[in-house]
């Protein structure tokens, strides 16, 4: 049963990661580096779960190399994650100063997972093991990385205004609970015996969803007039527009009045234009031009 769930989570994953590149991509088209990024990200994690999965199959002489290399998916997690914040919120002016050290301790982390330093397995049937240094090594270095990455996307809230406001919000919610459930789960837990490191999934659902919100959202308004007019959209952000616009009002009400206003405008506008057209090429009483008018504007006019 457990095998099966983190098989079909690594698939959901995987699919999810596609599927929202893919709509972002057709609908948006500008920022195809987020994309890249997100999808990678995708496959990390969906590697890091099926790997948990994979493990239990093998024989018992290799399930403590399995153990440690299910770290190493998990390692290039927190440098994704936060490449997609740079991205997003524009904070990679001033990290390549950072590089040479980040990457030293990245490929020493991977050295110590791959040789097996991290992790010593005391029960082969039952999964129960006991850290080493290099484990607690991984640790601090996933939760300093990721913590970073949810203080920018944190700050962001109070610092940018409309969609980044929004997208921050929904970025840290999505980043923080995955955390808190990572951290309880995969080295909390075990000191009490509950080895608990699939339970993992329950952060990472939330985080999927809120995160390809998020990136799929890449202006609420815009995605709106879309609704509005009938046009063709993503599935995830068609339902998800109005939970994004009641963020939107809640976090930043002076922005979403003021859009708000120019969109009913600008329908008042064009019901007006059109008005005009009709009164000067056909010769129509004023409740005729009013019946033309509020058809073509009909999904406008609720």
């Amino acid at each position: 049963m457990d095998t099966f769930l983190f098989t079909l989570f690594a698939f959901l994953t995987l699919f999810q990661g596609r599927l929202s590149i893919g709509f972002y991509v057709q609908q948006a088209g500008k920022s195809k580096g987020t994309q890249k990024q997100f999808f990678l990200l995708c496959l990390a994690l969906a590697a890091w779960m099926f790997c948990h999965g994979l493990r239990v199959l093998l024989p018992e002489e290799f399930r403590e190399i399995a153990l440690n290399w299910t770290l190493i998916p998990i390692l290039f997690v927190p440098r994704i994650l936060h490449k997609i914040v740079n991205l997003m919120f524009g904070f990679s002016k001033n990290q390549k100063e950072f590089q040479p050290l980040h990457w030293i301790v990245l490929v020493y982390l991977l050295s110590c997972a791959f040789f097996c330093n991290a992790i010593s397995i005391i029960d082969t049937s039952k999964f129960t093991y006991v850290y080493n240094y290099s484990y607690h090594l991984v640790n601090a270095y996933a939760l300093l990385y990721i913590s970073y990455s949810c203080y920018l996307m944190f700050r962001s809230i109070f610092r940018s205004k409309g969609d980044l406001r929004i997208r921050a919000f929904l970025f840290s919610c999505g980043s923080i609970i995955a955390l808190v459930f990572t951290i309880a789960c995969t080295w909390i837990l075990p000191y009490y015996g509950l080895y608990w490191a699939s339970k993992s999934i329950f952060g990472f659902l939330p985080f999927a969803l809120f995160w390809s919100i998020a990136i799929l959202h890449y202006d609420a308004f815009e995605i709106r007039e879309y609704i509005l007019d009938g046009k063709k959209l993503p599935f995830l952000n068609r339902i998800s527009s109005f939970l994004v616009l009641g963020l939107f009002r809640l976090l930043d009400p002076n922005e979403y009045y003021m859009r708000l206003l120019i969109s009913k405008a600008n329908v008042v506008l064009n019901v007006a234009s059109k008005n005009h057209e009709l009164a000067m090429q056909m010769d129509l009483e004023k409740f005729e031009r009013a019946e033309i008018v509020a058809g073509i504007f009909q999904n406008r006019i609720k």
